[in-house]
Order: structure tokens, then C-alpha cells, then sequence
């Protein structure tokens, strides 16, 4: 396992045991500025030119990362990021565009610190292997074109979620015009590359296939791989749970998972069955919305019927405990979450976002994002219905077993490379 930090300081052996400070101060001195002049700097321009245009030339940026690649591997990252001519690339290139230039300079300058910092993926050797597999289109995945670059090694891309389709939703609304422009066309090169030198994508689900394809990606090179879970651990089980069984949601808390969704969906809940509670597992990633999702269970009278039950290591005991597990999220690629739960043989009540839809099947219920009421609905329905419960969750075990398990998951990779 090698991990490779973004953010630290900028000697990049802090992380790796086998760097020494000799070595560092041989790369210190290995870099002078006439170097990064020549042999860095019009790869850095490329780079930024094709980030600024949304990936236009993804051969270009495929040639830049790899020569930046080699520069690093050989130089003091710190010096190469301190030279002026880097600078100079960046202020002509981005700062004194025509488009960019209105963008407000505080803000660039603070881009080109978090660039800086990306770029610090390139300044590592990895290892020699059979086959590079990147879970993103991201930046994860440079790695992999770079290796398939210098040699020949095939490279896959597994999408989850689409990284291009959840940076949109994911932008800062604070930002101006130029600012969101940038970001968008730096996550488009990115994904583009990406997409470019694999040799196979694997999305998780049919549904990230029109995103894929939209980049004007090869059909024949897309070909649809179900997550899978490990269906020995997350399998039915008996759990002790005093009074009633509660809604169980495990997700992170921000925005993109709707919490608030599932709050006001309990102010109907406990007009009709006072007697359930929701159970919500997951770290808070946002404290604001956070603290958004308390105040307003405090206002519809519901604070008693939430319990966020923070991040668990055992979330098959947590699923075991629900009488119906529920993800309310604005968006999602094709959940582990909601697998996990039908492995459990749990019915689920979603949303219909992403590849949930195809997830479920008939093994549960699924209604409009952002749609409390009838999230409301969905879980009382099932709730009130032992019956319907129990034959959909037994539906959502069967179903997991044949599409979803780790065995036939990773066969399936198999056979595609």
C-alpha cells in the first residue's frame, strides 16, 4: 500500500521511508532554474491550456503529464513549484486570459497553491504492474494513463459515481463566472484523459453509460460491472433491539445525501407511527448543513426521533437492527449502502438517482428526490405491511446474491480485461 498524501509539507519524503533527506538535497540541487525553464515549463503550459479549455487535446495532456512526470521524479518538487518561469506560465496562461482574467486574483492565486498541490501525484515512482485500476476518472487515475504512457500497461477506469457528473453538482455556488468555468473545464481535461488512454471503463451501472458516452467515448470500450459486496458478512442476522425496530440511513452528512430529505419524511412518519425512530450512521463531512439538519428537526418537532449515530465499523449489525433501510440522497453512482442492506435482506426505500433504480429492482420502493412526503409514504407503507416487508426483503437477499457478490464482481473483471 503506498499512500500518497495531497497536502503535508512540500518534501515529499515525509511520506515515503525509502526517501532520504540525501536524497532530497540531491534533487534540491539537481534544479535550477534554466532546467524548469526548458524541460518543465512548456509541459506545465500544456497543461494549463488544456485545463483552461476543457481537455480539448487529450493526447497533449497525456504527453504533458508524463513529462512533468519524469522532470519530478528527478528534481526538488519544492523548487520546481517556487520558480519563477512556473509562476510566470501560470500568470500568462490563466491570469492574464482573456476569459480568466475577470476571475478575482485573490481567488487565482489561491488556484494555483491547490494546483500545486495536485501535482504532487506526479512527483512520485510507483511501482511496475500487471494492470492500473483507478475507482474515479479523477486525479486518482493520472497515475494510471501516465504508467500506460511509459509502458504500455493496460489501464481500466471503474466509475462509482461519474467524477465529472458529481463535480458539477458539487461546485461552489460562491464563485463567480470565470472561477466556475475554470474548475469545470480542469475536471473535464482531467476526465477526458482518463477516459482517452483506458483501455476498458467500468461503470457500476447502466445510468453512468450516458455520461461516459457523452464525452464521445467508444461504446465497445464501456462495459457495465455491478459493485459487489461480501455477502457472508452482510447476510440476515438476529439483533437485539429494544421496543421497535428503527429507519436505519447510513450516509455521510452533507448535502448531496439529503439528510434534511429524511428529517422532514419524520414529521409525517410520526404523525402515523410515533412509536418508529431513524437511526442515521455516517461522519458529519459538513458541520453547517449538519447543524441545518438539527434545526430543523427541532422545528417540526422531531429531534427526539433522530438518532445520528456517527461513523460504525460493524454497519451490518446497524442494517440488522432496521425494520427498513432508506437512502434519500440528490444524487448517487450505485450505492454499496443499498446493497449492503439487501444483502442484509432489508427492503429499501430510495430515491430515484443515479443507478438506485437499477440497484433495487423489486427488492423495495423508490420515489422522487427531495420528496419528503412521499419518502414518508414509502417507509410507512412498508412499515405497516409485515407482509410486503418481509417479501421484499427477502427478494433484496436473493437478488444480492446473484448479481451483487464480490466473487462474481471481480470474475467479471476479469473476463473484460
Amino acid at each position: 500500500m503506498m499512500n500518497i498524501p495531497l497536502w503535508g509539507t512540500e518534501h515529499l519524503g515525509e511520506h515515503l521511508k525509502e526517501f532520504t533527506i540525501r536524497r532530497l538535497i540531491k534533487l534540491s540541487a539537481w534544479t535550477h532554474e534554466d532546467d524548469v525553464r526548458e524541460n518543465f515549463t512548456p509541459y506545465f503550459r500544456t497543461f494549463l491550456r488544456e485545463a483552461k479549455l476543457g481537455g480539448r487535446d487529450p493526447e497533449a495532456m497525456g504527453e504533458a503529464l508524463v513529462k512533468m512526470h519524469k522532470f519530478l521524479l528527478n528534481h526538488s518538487f519544492r523548487k520546481t513549484f517556487k520558480s519563477f518561469h512556473v509562476w510566470k506560465a501560470f500568470l500568462e496562461e490563466i491570469i492574464e486570459d482573456e476569459l480568466y482574467s475577470n476571475a478575482r486574483v485573490s481567488y487565482m492565486l489561491k488556484l494555483s497553491h491547490v494546483i500545486r498541490h495536485l501535482f504532487r501525484i506526479l512527483a512520485y515512482d510507483y511501482p511496475e504492474a500487471n494492470l492500473y485500476h483507478s475507482s474515479a476518472s479523477g486525479l486518482c487515475g493520472l497515475i494510471g494513463v501516465i504508467k500506460k504512457l511509459e509502458s504500455g500497461i493496460p489501464y481500466i477506469v471503474t466509475e462509482h459515481g461519474v467524477y465529472f457528473r458529481e463535480r458539477l453538482l458539487e461546485i461552489y455556488p460562491e464563485l463567480n463566472l470565470p472561477e466556475k468555468i475554470f474548475w469545470l473545464n480542469l475536471f473535464r481535461a482531467i476526465t477526458l484523459v482518463n477516459y482517452y488512454y483506458a483501455d476498458r471503463i467500468l461503470p457500476v451501472c447502466e445510468f453512468n453509460i450516458r455520461w461516459e458516452t457523452e464525452f464521445g467515448i467508444s461504446r465497445k470500450k464501456v462495459e457495465v460491472i455491478y459493485n459487489g459486496v461480501d455477502v457472508e458478512k452482510f447476510k440476515p442476522m438476529d439483533v437485539d433491539v429494544k421496543g421497535v425496530k428503527p429507519i436505519v440511513v447510513m450516509s455521510r452528512i452533507e448535502k448531496l445525501k439529503d439528510i434534511l430529505n429524511m428529517v422532514e419524511a419524520m414529521e409525517y412518519i410520526s404523525k402515523e407511527a410515533p412509536e418508529i425512530g431513524c437511526e442515521i450512521y455516517g461522519p458529519i463531512v459538513d458541520e453547517e448543513y449538519f447543524n441545518a439538519c438539527l434545526k430543523r428537526a427541532y422545528e417540526l418537532n422531531v429531534l427526539d426521533k433522530i438518532l445520528f449515530m456517527g461513523p460504525t465499523d460493524n454497519p451490518e449489525i446497524a442494517y440488522n437492527r432496521a425494520d427498513v433501510v432508506v437512502q434519500p440522497s440528490l444524487s448517487k453512482g450505485f450505492p454499496f449502502t443499498v446493497i449492503e442492506a439487501m444483502s442484509c435482506g432489508k427492503p429499501v426505500v430510495v430515491t430515484n438517482v443515479g443507478g438506485v433504480k437499477e440497484a433495487i429492482g423489486d427488492a423495495g420502493l423508490v420515489v422522487p428526490p427531495r420528496s419528503p412526503r412521499e419518502l414518508a409514504d414509502a417507509i410507512l407503507r412498508l412499515h405497516l405491511d409485515e407482509g410486503l416487508r418481509k417479501r421484499m426483503g427477502d427478494r433484496a437477499r436473493q437478488r444480492a446474491l446473484k448479481l451483487f457478490s464480490q466473487r462474481r464482481s471481480s470474475r467479471n473483471i476479469e473476463d473484460s480485461t
